[in-house]
C-alpha cells in the first residue's frame, strides 16, 4: 500500500495526468474530474499507507473539492483557476509566517531528511530560503491571475502545466544555489 501512495502521490504524476486530459480531450471539465478524482485517490491511498494525511495534500484536497464541483455545476473554470492562486498564497503565507515566528521550522525539517551534514546551515540562510520560497508562490499566485484574467484558457492551461514547472525548478535551482555558495550544502563526494 505504501509503494501503491507513493506513485500516486508523486507530484509528476498530476502533472502528467493534467497535460494528457488537456492533450487529448482539450475539455477543462473532463480536466476537473480527473483531478479531483486522482487527488481523493492520493487522500484517500495516504491514509490506508500512513494513517494520516499531510497537511498540504489535506488543504489542497479541501480546496479542490467544493471549487471543482462548483466549477462543474456552472460549466465556469475560473473557480478551478482560483484555487491555483488560492493554493500558492495560503502555502507562501504558512512559510513567511510561520518563519517570522517560528523560524525556517520548515526547511528545518525538510533538511533533517538530507542527513546530519545539513544540521549545520545556519538559521539566518535558511531563514532567507524559506522567505524567498514563501513570497515566490505568492507570486505565482499572482501570476496565475494575470493568465486567468488577460491571457486565454488554453495559455493559462499551458502555463499551468509548463509555465509552473519550470518557474518552480528555477526557484528550487536558486535556492540550493544560494545555500551551496553560503556553504550550507555539502555537495555529494563520489
Amino acid at each position: 500500500m505504501k509503494k501503491l501512495s507513493k506513485f500516486f502521490n508523486n507530484p509528476l504524476l498530476l502533472l502528467i495526468a493534467f497535460a494528457l486530459t488537456w492533450g487529448i480531450t482539450r475539455d477543462f471539465f473532463y480536466l476537473t474530474y480527473v483531478i479531483m478524482g486522482l487527488v481523493t485517490i492520493q487522500v484517500i491511498l495516504e491514509k490506508l499507507a500512513h494513517s494520516k494525511v499531510t497537511k498540504p495534500l489535506f488543504i489542497s484536497w479541501c480546496l479542490l473539492m467544493p471549487l471543482g464541483i462548483i466549477t462543474i455545476a456552472l460549466r465556469d473554470p475560473i473557480f478551478l483557476q482560483w484555487k491555483f492562486s488560492i493554493v500558492h498564497w495560503l502555502f507562501g503565507l504558512i512559510l513567511v509566517i510561520s518563519n517570522l515566528y517560528r523560524g525556517p521550522i520548515l526547511l528545518n525539517m525538510l533538511l533533517s531528511q538530507l542527513g546530519p551534514q545539513s544540521g549545520a546551515t545556519s538559521s539566518s540562510a535558511k531563514s532567507n530560503v524559506t522567505n524567498f520560497a514563501g513570497f515566490f508562490l505568492i507570486f505565482v499566485g499572482f501570476v496565475n491571475l494575470y493568465f486567468i484574467y488577460f491571457m486565454s484558457l488554453e495559455a493559462w492551461v499551458q502555463f499551468k502545466i509548463w509555465g509552473v514547472t519550470i518557474l518552480n525548478f528555477v526557484m528550487m535551482s536558486a535556492a540550493i544555489a544560494y545555500l551551496m555558495k553560503k556553504g550550507e550544502l555539502e555537495t555529494p563526494k563520489g
